[in-house]
């Protein structure tokens, strides 16, 4: 999210999670399904979903800088992603 071509982009502050209940004996599902950035005044997150559940809770997390790297480092770049639907 960047007002121009040339800023960096800015990492997400928070990371937007389905969390699925599975029972009182087991774990709760976790799964990323967007982000969230905060304005520039502090006052309210812009987010971005990448999936919508229809069940569940949404939880938003903070992210660690190192986690964000990491997974920038991971996910495929826009080039990578076109080639693999043409």
């Amino acid at each position: 999210m960047t007002d121009t071509p040339n800023q960096t982009p800015r990492k997400p502050e928070m990371i937007a999670y389905h969390v699925k209940d599975r029972g009182e004996e087991k774990d709760a599902v976790w799964n990323r399904v967007g982000a969230a950035w905060q304005h520039r005044d502090g006052k309210g997150f812009d987010i971005q979903m990448d999936a919508t559940p229809v069940d569940g809770r949404l939880t938003l997390r903070e992210q660690k800088r190192e986690e964000y790297h990491e997974q920038r480092k991971a996910a495929p770049t826009r080039e990578q992603e076109q080639s693999r639907t043409r």
